[in-house]
């Protein structure tokens, strides 16, 4: 057994520094107390793992005065994902334990006697630490907290265009994911609201709207490394519903409510920015 000595300087782990993802997380944390934001804001950073960028395309399902372009809806955004936690498994085994204790070094007493010094170095004993096992994930459980615009719709009655866009922000998701294969499947909720609205009718006419609204979905999806990225592919339903839209004139009687509920296929790429 190696006693250490007290020149001896012990390693530190260097803190990795996010400023970009700290910003993020200070959005987030805007709305808690002053006394409570820089720990919520480092907890946050800290659970940081990936940043993905997504472009979608899909149709409405039943779009009522509502119908898809000739691309179909398409949108795009970005999110940003924090590990929640993981189910692991054991790929090897803890090596057989060395040394029984550990000894550190606290602390040197010199005192001085006529001509002569002596030093007197002082040592905590304490036991060592159980080796552990090697783990890999199987399971992994993450949060999204993204931004997202939507456009590609129209309007299906004649003598009216229909003009705008829906705005994500944010999109909450929830997200598991078997490593094995690189399949996941979710969840997603939000906030939307409609941008821009407005009503151009055949008799020259403008009638501007807006609306807000909460969205739900499920997705499923698969995921790959390609060139060192993680390329993913996924499908999802998603419910868009603005049952009541505050026009500022009286619209057309269809479009007292506007649904954009529908199937998309989404692609993207995602960066791995944990620590």
């Amino acid at each position: 057994m190696r006693v250490p000595l007290p020149e001896e300087e012990v390693g530190l782990i260097p803190y990795p520094t996010r400023a970009a993802l700290l910003s993020l997380a200070a959005c987030i944390a805007c709305a808690l107390p002053a006394s409570g934001q820089l720990g919520a804001i480092e907890s946050l950073a800290g659970r940081v793992s990936d940043l993905s960028f997504y472009a979608t395309f899909g149709n409405v399902a039943d779009g009522g005065p509502l119908e898809s372009d000739f691309l179909g809806i398409s949108s795009y955004g970005m999110e940003v994902l924090f590990e929640v936690g993981t189910i692991d498994r054991v790929v090897e085994e803890a090596p057989p334990p060395g040394d029984s204790v550990v000894v550190r070094w606290t602390r040197m007493v010199v005192e001085q006697r006529g001509r002569r010094a002596d030093t007197t170095y002082t040592y905590e004993v304490e036991p060592a630490p159980e080796p552990e096992p090697v783990l890999e994930p199987v399971w992994t459980f993450e949060m999204g907290l993204g931004y997202g615009e939507i456009s590609g719709y129209r309007s299906a009655s004649v003598g009216v265009d229909l003009r705008g866009v829906v705005r994500e922000l944010p999109s909450i998701s929830l997200y598991a994911s078997y490593e094995p294969l690189g399949f996941y499947g979710g969840l997603r909720s939000g906030f939307m609201r409609l941008e821009g609205l407005q009503l151009y009718l055949d008799d020259g006419g403008v009638v501007a709207g807006k609306a807000d609204s909460f969205l739900a979905g499920v997705l499923i999806g698969q995921a790959w490394e390609v060139l060192g990225l993680n390329v993913f592919l996924e499908g999802a339903w998603t419910i868009r519903d603005f049952p009541s839209v505050e026009w500022d004139a009286a619209p057309p009687p269809d479009f007292r409510s506007l649904d954009l509920t529908g199937w998309s296929v989404g692609t993207g790429v995602q960066f791995s920015v944990g620590g």
